[in-house]
């Protein structure tokens, strides 16, 4: 299998405001739960966004330099679920594009019913009640089999991740048990990659004897590696960043590699540049290409790395791959 060179179409079929906040303009809300809610114009708007947002000339562009593959969060409610509404005809179209164009589609189950992790991206911001009714965790099993029959068909189709960060306080248990589930869904149907998310537990023993005892196969293992949610990170120096990413991420990698293929399907520029004490010779670009390149040369060591994301409307630089790439941050060539 070649390495996964890939980028995220975040923002796309799952909003967040920070993403595209004219989205949000007369909206009291971060998330599409609340934008589906309180914009009488919501439809419209979302086809609208749908439409122009991403277009096939972006698919060509990435194809151009050499990514090889999209990881596609898509929403529970992909079907148009009440109260939102259906992206369905428009996920066909990306998944004929990313097939005319040559490039393979992880389908990322973004958001559950309930929501899984009380962020924005879980479709309902400070609300984790996904894992409190077993009727919630059958539907999400059904979406994820709905998936797998529905879209195997497309040469583009590369795999399905069944669950986008599940918060780390739910049980580890249900996370595995939901998983086992999951797999057992997809299977009747395609024998493309399945991807689990480590839950923010990525050295948790449980997934040793998970990937090892239960006679998965085509399996991968993902992990989100970001530089500024953590507080050592968000207060330290730089070199707290080069030492965790070489000391710390680079061992962890090749340590579960040992049982597991490792994909790290969440990654970006963003750093909290204030409280680094920037040496004033150099500008912050400076520190982006420097994290961009060690970034690059650590995930090169798991089965490959998608970046988050493709596209930002507002100016968040760290997050915007195509803006990096043109400020030659980011390699113009994978």
């Amino acid at each position: 299998m070649d390495k996964i060179k890939g980028v995220n179409l975040g923002g796309w079929f799952v909003l967040e405001s920070w993403m595209k906040p004219s989205l949000f303009s007369n909206v009291q809300s971060k998330d599409e739960t609340g934008f589906s809610l309180q914009n009488p114009n919501a439809k419209n708007d979302l086809i609208d966004h749908w439409e122009t947002f991403i277009t096939k000339a972006d698919f060509l562009y990435l194809k151009s330099i050499g990514i090889n593959s999209l990881r596609l969060p898509i929403p529970w409610w992909f079907q148009g679920d009440a109260p939102y509404f259906s992206a369905l005809p428009y996920i066909h179209r990306a998944m004929l594009w990313a097939t005319e164009v040559g490039l393979d589609v992880l389908l990322d189950l973004h958001t559950a019913p309930g929501c899984q992790n009380g962020f924005d991206n879980g479709g309902i911001e400070g609300m984790i009640s996904w894992h409190l009714d077993s009727k919630n965790i059958k539907l999400t099993v059904d979406k994820l089999e709905y998936i797998a029959q529905t879209f195997s068909c497309y040469s583009s189709f590369w795999g399905i991740e069944v669950l986008n960060e599940p918060h780390v306080s739910i049980d580890m248990q249900m996370i595995l048990d939901f998983y086992s589930q999951s797999y057992a869904a997809i299977r009747k149907h395609t024998d493309k990659i399945i991807v689990f998310h480590d839950a923010f537990r990525p050295t948790d023993e449980a997934w040793k004897e998970f990937f090892t005892n239960k006679n998965l196969h085509h399996v991968m293992f993902d992990l989100h590696l970001y530089h500024c949610f953590d507080p050592q990170l968000t207060h330290g120096s730089f070199d707290v960043h080069i030492d965790l990413l070489l000391n710390k991420r680079l061992p962890m990698i090749l340590e579960i590699s040992k049982y597991v293929d490792v994909l790290i399907a969440e990654w970006s520029l963003g750093m909290r540049y204030e409280t680094m004490n920037l040496a004033e010779q150099h500008d912050k670009n400076t520190y982006r290409k420097i994290l961009a390149d060690l970034q690059l040369y650590v995930y090169s060591h798991a089965k490959g790395h998608y970046f988050w994301s493709y596209k930002i409307e507002s100016d968040r630089l760290d997050w915007d791959f195509r803006k990096l790439i043109e400020q030659e941050i980011l390699p113009n060539k994978y």
